[in-house]
Parts: C-alpha cells; sequence; structure tokens
C-alpha cells in the first residue's frame, strides 16, 4: 500500500504544479490582455488561450480535492453514522464516483474523436486536445478515488476506523472544540 500511496503523492504534486503553472500563465495573459486593451487594442488570443487555461485548472485542480477528500460530501450524515457505517459509507460513495468518471471518460474520449477535426477560431488548436482535459481528469480523479477506496476496505477488513471524524452540528456551531463567548473553549 506503500507503494500506491507514493505513486497516488507524486501524481498529486505533479498535479499541483500544473495547476499552479497554469495560474501564473493564466494571470500574465490576461493581465496583457488588461494593458494592451488600455494601450492599443486587445490581443485576439489572450482570451481563448486563458479560458483554455482554466479549463485544464479545473479538472486537474478537481483530482487534488479527490486525493485529499474535499469535495463536497453530507457530514452531518456521515457524523451521524457509527465507524463501521461511516466506511461502508465511504466505499458506496467511491464505487458511485468512480461509475461517474467512467462514464466521464468514456463519453469524454468520443468528444475528443469527434472534436479532433475542429480547430479553435483564433488559436487554431484542435479542440480534441481542449477537450481532453475532460478525460485526463476523469483519469486522475479515477486513480484517486480508487486508492481513497483501496484505504476504506483495508479499514473496513482490518477493523480500524480512519474514517475521518466528523464533528456533530449543533445550533450553526460544532460540539468538538466550541468556543464560548469569552474565547476559551467549552
Amino acid at each position: 500500500m506503500r507503494v500506491i500511496d507514493k505513486i497516488s503523492d507524486i501524481v498529486n504534486l505533479i498535479a499541483e504544479n500544473v495547476v499552479a503553472i497554469l495560474m501564473g500563465l493564466m494571470t500574465v495573459v490576461v493581465f496583457m490582455q488588461v494593458v494592451f486593451r488600455a494601450i492599443s487594442g486587445s490581443l485576439p488570443w489572450s482570451e481563448e488561450l486563458a479560458r483554455y487555461m482554466m479549463i485544464f485548472m479545473v479538472y486537474i485542480g478537481a483530482s487534488v480535492g479527490v486525493k485529499r477528500q474535499n469535495h463536497i460530501a453530507v457530514e452531518f450524515v456521515m457524523s451521524l453514522l457509527p465507524g463501521k457505517g461511516r466506511t461502508i459509507a465511504d466505499i458506496i460513495a467511491d464505487l458511485l464516483t468512480l461509475i461517474c468518471f467512467a462514464v466521464i471518460i468514456f463519453f469524454g474520449m468520443k468528444v475528443v474523436k469527434v472534436t479532433m477535426m475542429q480547430k479553435s477560431p483564433v488559436l487554431r488548436v484542435k479542440m480534441g486536445y481542449i477537450y481532453f482535459s475532460l478525460v485526463l481528469g476523469g483519469i486522475l480523479m479515477s486513480l484517486q478515488t480508487i486508492i481513497n477506496l483501496l484505504h476504506s476496505i483495508i479499514n473496513l477488513i482490518s477493523g480500524k476506523d480512519d474514517a475521518k471524524e466528523s464533528p456533530a452540528i449543533v445550533g450553526g456551531t460544532t460540539v468538538q472544540g466550541a468556543v464560548n463567548e469569552k474565547g476559551g473553549e467549552e
């Protein structure tokens, strides 16, 4: 399992760095567009390039969220379940998520094939390359979900309760670590 975790960490580190680079480049391109509009005229390619960088950032960055398990979840319901119940719910959620990612990858590949004949208006890039962001994101998210699923299955079999402890929410504040009005913990 350590080898798989190491691979996951490496893939995640690469994804984080790619997203950071794309964010930096997109910021520069958009800034250049603003400056050129103020000086003489717009750069026709800048808006299109920034849009395509944003698309790749979203799909690659989503895999980082899957790795960290930061995506939307119904924490209140999960906090009501006992340890094994949380682990089973995590397994079911991961399996359903994998089915969703499989659909995204399958139909994403179909879209990539169809759009390889089409070129973007300004940059003249084959649109199939842009739509490949769907497939790439789906593959990266599937990899991280499979690793999360393996951890949950191992925890269920071994009897460990490594599922994240979710504090119960009462009256808008969490029960664990509630802070009283004087600033101290209760």
